[in-house]
């Protein structure tokens, strides 16, 4: 393996020098995923009404993905790299159905709740930030599979992206503190999105005393949506667009 003149870390991004790090980042997003879901599916199953079936089969298709990315990351680790190229395009279909069923899903819940207390339809900026970065990395990570290292950072970020509801829940159903104005919002649903992009710039910096460019541009544009989605949170001109945008809408599943 290539190293600096002085003997420290590698010159080169090999991803076989990563494979552990992909795994502890990817396990970050499981344990929020199942985390935050596992305490809301009580109080989840007891809605009334009760939640329609296009929320059960976005639920099921996200998971479907993340079960996918899991599996992708274990071949890789296996050596078995044809398993994983072949899996990885029927894993790009399951990211390409989650655009359109995320966005109807989105819909459907804030139509749901439109006339009740906790009714919220400038969240709706959220649900757009996710699946815009979302596509994004999935895009940029298909069209670099031949450079490993960015392919694997991408495919990570890609997942990081839709991992705020997992955090969110944990920190709403379990912390239960509601720090006040956009910082404090800020916090309740990106703190743990914050905390993998540190430990990917941490481990790139300790490794390789710099950050590979797919985790500064991922950063940049997780963290660039962060702040126009929570500016929107708190903007009425945007609450009443989106407003009537569910109201047009109207479907309630």
């Amino acid at each position: 393996m290539a190293t600096t003149s002085d003997g420290g870390a590698p010159k080169r991004w090999d991803p076989r020098t990563d494979r552990k790090a992909y795994m502890v980042w990817m396990a970050l997003v499981l344990l929020a995923v199942v985390g935050g879901f596992g305490i809301d599916f009580v109080r989840y199953l007891g809605e009334s009404p009760p939640p329609p079936a296009i929320l059960h089969v976005h639920g099921a298709v996200y998971a479907a993905w993340l079960a996918l990315v899991v599996i992708q990351i274990a071949l890789v680790e296996k050596g078995d790299i044809r398993s994983h190229r072949w899996l990885g395009w029927a894993t790009a279909g399951v990211a390409l159905a989650m655009v359109p069923l995320g966005l109807t899903a989105a819909f459907v819940d804030e139509a749901r709740r439109l006339h009740h207390p906790d009714s919220d339809p400038q969240f709706l900026a959220l649900e757009f930030e996710e699946i815009i970065a979302f596509s994004t990395f999935t895009i940029a990570g298909l069209l670099l599979r031949r450079d490993p290292a960015a392919h694997k950072r991408l495919m990570i970020l890609s997942a990081v992206a839709i991992s705020d509801a997992g955090f969110a829940r944990i920190w709403l159903n379990g912390i239960k503190v509601a720090p006040p104005g956009p910082f404090g919002w800020w916090m309740q649903y990106f703190w743990g999105i914050a905390l993998i992009l540190i430990a990917m710039t941490g481990w790139d910096l300790w490794r390789r005393r710099r950050v590979h460019p797919a985790v500064l541009a991922g950063a940049a544009l997780l963290i660039g949506g962060e702040i126009v989605v929570t500016a929107l949170q708190f903007s009425p001109g945007w609450k009443t667009l989106m407003t009537q945008a569910v109201t047009a809408w109207g479907y309630v599943g």
